[in-house]
């Protein structure tokens, strides 16, 4: 833009035009164009309580009623607003919609500069720019503090669409078709700064990438039925380091980070992409599979299966946080099922500023985790198809993965793990032989035959009001 403003021609602001906006000149009894700072003001005071359109339906001295000769040094003291005639030019279009900035926010005392200006590639040339010098001729500064330039649609071919070429597209269509919140998250996927292919199955892939979004907010929430956050949530800042549901809320702790900075720079795609990839990796594919067992056959009140929750629905309070500017519909439904229909409205909450304190040991733990998936996916060769029937047996020379004992086994997928000081690798335990809990389908070691004929681990018969010992 600073090479086409260098660049640039003399800008005529007048135009000979039968309809626009009245530059608000007159024409006096010698001949003299009659325009002061005073004589505007008036006229800018009619047009504001009657529009512009009075200059083609009143009188010169209608117009001017609020304007007093003898007090503007500019014209003869004696001159008679009656003897003015009306002149018809009209202003340039592109300065009054280059003016926007004062008849928007000064005149309304939002103040200036406005924080964003957004418009196509062209408009380098157009409204930026020929906004950028009336401002700077009336305040000596730039109307606007950041502008954001994004590239043309065209089809899928690169080539430009038009109602005459065939390959338009519809809004309604696809507002119809796929909803607006999917059209929404597809465009906040987009590298918009350069011209953007569009085709029909680009929509069909973003309904699935939403989708998964979608789906894990419901599972989120419909974990959460038996919670009430006053009543059975734990305070953040007890939660154990070492537990999941650290790892996890530190991992929601950087998300927010990363999304809260990518909206401020207007990286939409980056804050798209990681927001999409904590709901597919970190929750679909880690969290929520290590946790569904707590969830489902801990005892209600159990502390574990709180601490879950608990973190589950600071998750879900964020995402909806954090999804809000781009699926408004999906954010505002779960945040209403969140916290009632009586809550404040999502798009009021503003940022949740979690934080949470994660043992630095969990990325090693992570590491461990994914040598001891491609050992299962080994053993399988084995007979060992369902990982339940399977244990894991840790190398742990140095105690480090000691005090994650209690969700390894979860996190990994299988029945148990225990550690062993002397052991170069992950090695898997055939636990096939081992009775199964008729519950949970673990084989934890505990499992037996309980009072009432069922085969159940001491954790499952716990929950049921069983006495594991009996």
């Amino acid at each position: 833009m600073r090479g086409m403003v260098e660049s640039r021609p003399d800008w005529c602001l007048s135009r000979q035009r039968a309809w626009g906006l009245p530059i608000p000149a007159f024409r006096g009894p010698d001949g003299d164009v009659v325009m002061t700072p005073a004589s505007v003001r008036a006229v800018a005071k009619a047009f504001e309580a009657r529009g512009s359109d009075a200059w083609f339906s009143e009188s010169p001295a209608e117009l001017l009623a609020d304007w007093d000769p003898s007090q503007d040094p500019g014209v003869a003291d004696d001159l008679d607003p009656a003897s003015l005639e009306k002149m018809y030019d009209i202003f340039d279009v592109w300065f009054e919609s280059g003016s926007s900035w004062a008849a928007v926010m000064r005149a309304r005392d939002q103040g200036i500069p406005a924080d964003l200006y957004l418009e196509g590639s062209d408009q380098h040339r157009g409204w930026f720019q020929l906004s950028l010098l009336p401002a700077l001729g009336a305040t000596g500064a730039p109307p606007y503090r950041t502008l954001l330039t994004h590239g043309f649609m065209v089809d899928k071919d690169g080539r430009k669409m038009s109602k005459s070429s065939g390959n338009a597209l519809s809004v309604d269509e696809l507002l119809k078709d796929f909803g607006a919140d999917v059209c929404r998250w597809w465009v906040c996927s987009l590298p918009f700064e350069n011209d953007i292919k569009v085709d029909l199955d680009f929509f069909k892939v973003a309904g699935e990438s939403y989708r998964k979004i979608r789906n894990t907010l419901r599972f989120l929430l419909g974990n959460l039925s038996d919670f009430d956050v006053d009543r059975d949530g734990i305070a953040l800042d007890a939660i154990e380091p070492a537990s999941i549901d650290a790892w996890a809320l530190a991992e929601a702790v950087r998300v927010e980070q990363r999304v809260r900075h990518a909206y401020a720079t207007y990286a939409f795609r980056d804050a798209h992409q990681v927001l999409y990839d904590f709901c597919n990796e970190t929750l679909s594919s880690i969290y929520l599979v290590a946790t569904k067992d707590r969830l489902y056959c801990d005892a209600t009140d159990s502390h574990r299966r709180r601490r879950t929750q608990t973190v589950m629905h600071a998750i879900s309070d964020l995402l909806c946080r954090l999804l809000e500017p781009v699926v408004p519909h999906t954010a505002d439904e779960a945040f209403r099922a969140l916290r009632g229909d009586d809550a404040a409205n999502v798009h009021l909450a503003g940022p949740l500023d979690l934080s949470a304190t994660c043992d630095h040991e969990w990325s090693a733990v992570i590491n461990l985790r994914d040598a001891a998936l491609k050992r299962l996916e080994e053993a399988k060769a084995d007979g060992v198809d369902n990982p339940l029937d399977a244990g894991l047996v840790i190398p742990d020379p140095e105690g480090t993965f000691a005090p994650f004992g209690e969700d390894l086994a979860d996190l990994c997928g299988v029945s148990r793990a225990r550690f062993e000081t002397g052991l170069g690798e992950v090695e898997i335990e055939d636990l096939r032989d081992e009775p199964r809990c008729e519950r949970s389908r673990k084989r934890d070691g505990t499992v037996r035959e309980r009072s009432d004929g069922s085969l159940l681990s001491d954790r499952d018969a716990a929950a049921i009001g069983l006495d594991p010992a009996g």
